[in-house]
């Protein structure tokens, strides 16, 4: 199944992101192309309080033209350890600190054109400082109960995938027996 790179075109090079063609045989031996985003990777943080409540944020999101809640995240400056770009994106974002943090998972976000890896965290022992984020950024930080955000998936109004995957995770460990009933009691097919 690998495919082996030919030659691979630039065509674009980003501050954030790039884009290539590349020329690739199969292992059928059949020719084909395939155009991928170089992505530098990103780090995600499921912030969880004292009393079992996730940090979410809320930002417009041009790609996807309208506003979603999200986990934080962000990319790593050069150089950086994951760890030390979640715990940064965390207080940037949101203006939380924490005490103790650890990596759940590292997932392709889009593997079948992009390069992206997202390495995500669980952050605990929540102490509120002062938000930071970038001037090109809006953003409005929401502190919700776990229970509530993993309804909110359910109910579709959280659609982003990192966030989406963070929160069953963290739901998972934190309260193993919550989300099980809710799946259960969906109807087949993706209705309601």
């Amino acid at each position: 199944m690998f495919e082996k790179t030919i030659k691979s075109k630039r065509i674009y090079k980003g501050r954030m992101i790039g884009m290539r063609d590349d020329t690739v045989q199969m292992a059928t031996g059949r020719i084909s192309h395939r155009e991928i985003c170089e992505h530098p990777g990103a780090v995600a943080v499921v912030a969880i309080t004292d009393k079992k409540e996730v940090v979410l944020i809320r930002q417009f999101r041009k790609p996807a033209e309208k506003v979603l809640y999200e986990i934080p995240a962000g990319l790593f400056e050069k150089g950086e350890a994951y760890k030390a770009a979640a715990k940064r994106e965390l207080r940037e974002e949101t203006g939380f600190v924490s005490k103790k943090i650890k990596h759940l998972t590292s997932i392709y976000t889009t593997p079948g054109y992009s390069t992206e890896l997202l390495h995500i965290f669980l952050a605990t022992g929540l102490e509120l400082t002062e938000q930071s984020y970038e001037e090109d950024e809006h953003i409005e930080v929401e502190v919700v109960p776990i229970k509530k955000a993993a309804k909110m998936i359910i109910d579709k109004k959280i659609v982003d995938g990192k966030t989406i995957v963070g929160i069953l995770m963290a739901n998972k460990i934190l309260t193993p027996t919550y989300i099980s009933p809710l799946l259960r009691g969906r109807k087949r097919g993706g209705g309601k």
